[in-house]
């Protein structure tokens, strides 16, 4: 496997040995100091980005390398060089490419052209870093994943198709509770929040405009997942043991509560920092080829 591009390109071997490289990386920081000692790793990022772009220049620092972050703005893309002219040009120079943008296809036709590893940090479709690290937060808290029972409840985004996805290959039980207009096609959901955090381990939710969505959708999707937000009553819906999971950032008052954000079930602070030792386990994975996975 040369890319990392969605989960579903992974095999179960594939997540459990990220998830346990992670975990080795979060006890042993510098553990592969010098795998990319001498070389470059190109960070684009076409949308802003707080945790995303930290963690993985600092995963870059602590792996031996050099990260170049640049924009949409500082490349020959935005003056009409294709996507393919660039994607060999930087080949050459990087030992591998993280890129955050839009359009999956744009992080695709990069994936064609280059003969290093391509990371999807996000897309409109997907974010399989962020799922790799909530699962890495889930048997970090709880010991285990098999069996365990996930509730996203909100808008139905690239969160939860790369969360669903990595749940489901690790043997886990998904509960996606969205208005039926934000339901995505292919996404078994349903309406009603408090029957899907039924003994759920987990609640998981989003923030209900993402990057690139229509302002003028603002009040209309509003209105619909007000229902949807999560309250300390929904969290009393959910087992006992419940904790809450965010990919921050949070909109307080919106999609969840800062009752809840703040509350003693909330993870979601843990659940960032562990951003940084799969951004060190992913690229590590990738450089020395040890997925098998389908790319």
């Amino acid at each position: 496997m040369r890319h990392l591009l969605r989960v579903g390109d992974l095999h179960r071997q594939d997540l459990d040995y990220l998830l346990d490289r992670a975990e080795h990386f979060k006890h042993h920081p510098t553990a592969a100091r010098k795998l990319l000692k001498g070389r470059t790793v190109l960070l684009y990022f076409a949308k802003p980005s707080t945790r995303t772009r930290i963690s993985t220049e600092t995963a870059v620092v602590r792996l031996g390398g050099v990260p170049l972050t640049v924009g949409s703005g500082e490349l020959q893309l935005g003056r009409g060089e294709t996507i393919g002219d660039t994607a060999r040009v930087v080949s050459s120079y990087a030992a591998a490419v993280v890129i955050r943008t839009y359009r999956d296809a744009d992080v695709e036709a990069f994936a064609r052209s280059p003969e290093v590893p391509v990371v999807n940090a996000l897309t409109d479709g997907h974010h399989p870093m962020q799922a790799i690290t909530d699962l890495m937060t889930i048997r970090e808290h709880f010991g285990d994943l098999r069996g365990r029972k996930i509730a996203y409840v909100g808008a139905a985004n690239n969160v939860a198709t790369s969360l669903t996805q990595a749940a489901t290959l690790a043997g886990m039980t998904v509960a996606v509770a969205t208005p039926p207009a934000c339901a995505p096609a292919g996404m078994v959901t349903t309406a009603d929040p408090f029957e899907a955090v039924k003994e759920a381990d987990v609640v998981y939710t989003d923030v209900w405009m993402s990057m690139g969505d229509p302002e003028e959708e603002r009040a209309a999707r509003t209105a619909a997942l007000e229902p949807y937000r999560v309250t300390p009553e929904l969290m009393a819906a959910a087992a006992p043991h419940a904790v809450f999971m965010h990919c921050l950032p949070a909109h307080r008052g919106e999609e969840v509560t800062a009752e809840v954000m703040d509350g003693p079930a909330s993870v979601v602070f843990r659940q960032a920092a562990n951003r940084l030792p799969v951004a060190q386990a992913v690229l590590e994975a990738l450089l020395t080829g040890k997925l098998a996975g389908s790319i």
